[in-house]
């Protein structure tokens, strides 16, 4: 009996040391996955252009994978990211608006896990707006975006789009955070910025808006 119960003694400590190790494991598998997803994902960036079919196919089967074996809100939002490439190169309407559907419960499911992370807060409400769902959570997302990363760049690209988009829905308040995004937004990414609100034929207006110093200028001519 009291060799029985000493070898289950032995066992307890083993599995002890055991658990942080699966735990470690799946980690490190989930990170292996997940390295060629950024890589790919900063690669389109740097390049300023769409992935191509079969580089999106092979960056979703790795999230994916990444996903099996960890499930966090880093994750998520390279998901959500791909689903937004997906929506942009897909010519099928409803290929698009469903991966655009994807893409928002890939962000809701990231800022549920880290309600602080910025990056996933602009780009749900990024993709709010591209979907036409001006709603509270879209303008919940905008100010929480803006809290949470006011200086990060992704985060002042993402919330000039998705700010620009839905401009009439917002009310003053809101509209002077896109405004305040887009001031900051400018001292670092000019060019990118400067796109995005002559896409949406916003310029004077916001021009308007901005306060007077030599990035204002720079963008708006006067």
């Amino acid at each position: 009996m009291s060799t029985v119960f000493n070898k289950k003694l032995v066992f307890i400590p083993a599995l002890l040391l055991l658990i942080p190790s699966i735990l470690i494991g799946r980690w490190v598998l989930g990170d292996i996955n997940a390295y060629t997803v950024r890589y790919s994902v900063q690669q389109w960036q740097t390049e300023n252009r769409l992935p191509s079919i079969s580089e999106l196919t092979s960056a979703q089967t790795s999230i994916h994978a990444a996903l099996s074996w960890n499930d966090t809100p880093e994750y998520r939002d390279y998901e959500g990211r791909l689903f937004h490439y997906q929506s942009l190169i897909s010519e099928n309407p409803l290929l698009k608006n469903t991966a655009l559907n994807n893409a928002l419960n890939s962000y809701r499911a990231s800022t549920k896990q880290r309600p602080q992370w910025p990056y996933s807060w602009a780009n749900l409400a990024l993709i709010k707006a591209l979907t036409g769902e001006l709603d509270s959570e879209y303008r919940h997302a905008i100010r929480q975006a803006a809290l949470n990363g006011p200086w990060e760049n992704g985060v002042n690209i993402a919330l000039t789009e998705a700010g620009l988009i839905g401009w009439l829905s917002l009310n003053r308040t809101e509209q002077e955070i896109i405004t305040e995004n887009i001031q900051r937004g400018i001292r670092r990414n000019l060019k990118h910025i400067k796109v995005i609100i002559n896409r949406y034929n916003k310029r004077s207006l916001i021009c308007a808006n901005l306060k007077r110093d030599k990035y204002q200028r720079k963008l708006c001519g006067f």
